[in-house]
């Protein structure tokens, strides 16, 4: 690359969508390089609604997160609470805090439901994902709360199956699992005058028109992440492959899709679980594919329509968690929505090299990510550091 002086793109305008006001208009932008592609397009950056970090040895800390945030086309993300310890103290997010004080990435953060936090400041909301809980733990806590948004990973935990079909001598997790958490989570909150709700990671028919049946009763939106909408369990072949929820068919994967098209489904979501490699052994293997660097890209495969993936990615978020947004020049991604390319996590900046998409063909690559005035991320080559 070039010395990091910027390139004048002139004579030539770029295409620039912004999903707040529904406008596309053209201009004249300042680049690192000259731009080869012709099929570009510029949009606001992502904000991701379900994102995790690890901070033990050797893992996902916000040092290595912020990068492949920023390479994934992310400003502003929404951490989940099953860190070691969990961010359920205000000890505990005192650290976290004075971790990202100075980060280009803006960190907001969730807190455990079941913890002594409450939602305040930077700590948007409660969450409920990658904690085991049960009905009684549910009651405990909503009995006991300030009502405010709660994020739920929707399982019922007290059955163990980990794949939504049979492989191996492993049990399969009935696919009625996930609706029949969400329907437990929904009413025993609303029961407790908790009003607000987001069911995470999607991932059947069932739970799509469960949240249809339940939003007669409270505000419920909805995600669904990449993976849910373009690998199929008929794809598993390692651990990469073992995530949380299960993969589904093709059949669902296609119903999924068509929920997010006619906005059954409100916001795409990465939840980026890295873990640096896992063991073989399914059983032994955590849950989650690292994907935030190659979200974009997948979500666009799977959907066909810019458009729709980024005002699903930057505009829909922020709604819906209050934050006040605006497209501005000082943060922008920069796409060729026609080159594809080959995933291969050994070159992600994330610590997390289990990704679920490795050796598939994307299409839309991110070029270029300009974070608070400056160029973060140009043709593969982070430019922070």
């Amino acid at each position: 690359m070039a010395p990091f002086s910027l390139f004048f793109r002139g004579g030539e305008s770029i295409k620039i969508y912004d999903p707040f006001e529904k406008k596309i208009f053209y201009e004249d932008l300042e680049f690192p390089e000259k731009v080869k592609g012709k099929n570009l397009i510029c949009v606001p950056t992502f904000f991701d609604f379900h994102t995790h970090v690890r901070l033990l040895k050797n893992q996902e800390n916000y040092e290595s997160l912020q990068k492949a945030c920023i390479a994934g086309g992310f400003s502003e993300v929404l951490i989940q609470p099953n860190t070691n310890p969990r961010l359920e103290t205000k000890e505990v997010h005192k650290t976290h805090e004075q971790l990202t004080k100075k980060t280009y990435v803006k960190f907001y953060r969730t807190t455990s439901l079941f913890g002594n936090q409450e939602p305040s400041g930077n700590i948007l909301c409660y969450s409920t994902d990658g904690i085991e809980y049960t009905y009684n733990d549910l009651v405990k806590n909503f009995s006991k709360k300030t009502p405010a948004l709660v994020l739920d990973h929707s399982q019922i935990f007290e059955n163990k199956g980990m794949f939504y079909r049979k492989i191996n001598n492993i049990p399969k997790r009935p696919i009625t699992n996930e609706a029949i958490a969400i329907s437990r989570t929904v009413l025993t909150g609303i029961e407790f005058n908790f009003k607000d709700f987001h069911i995470q990671h999607v991932s059947s028919k069932y739970s799509i028109e469960i949240i249809d049946f339940l939003k007669r009763y409270a505000y419920i939106t909805s995600e669904v992440t990449p993976h849910h909408l373009l690998i199929s369990n008929e794809d598993i072949s390692n651990s990469n492959f073992k995530i949380n929820p299960p993969l589904c068919d093709r059949k669902t994967i296609e119903f999924l899709k068509t929920a997010v098209k006619k906005d059954k489904i409100d916001i795409l979501a990465t939840d980026h679980a890295p873990h640096p490699k896992k063991p073989d052994d399914f059983e032994k293997a955590p849950y989650g594919t690292s994907n935030i660097e190659i979200a974009f890209s997948a979500f666009y495969t799977a959907l066909e329509d810019v458009f729709l993936v980024v005002d699903k990615l930057c505009k829909n978020p922020r709604k819906r968690l209050g934050i006040k947004y605006k497209f501005s020049h000082e943060n922008l991604v920069i796409i060729d929505i026609n080159q594809t390319y080959i995933v291969d996590s050994s070159k992600f900046l994330s610590k997390g090299k289990n990704c679920a998409f490795d050796g598939m063909k994307l299409k839309g690559k991110i070029i270029g990510v300009k974070i608070k005035g400056q160029w973060g991320y140009w043709d593969g080559e982070y430019l922070l550091d």
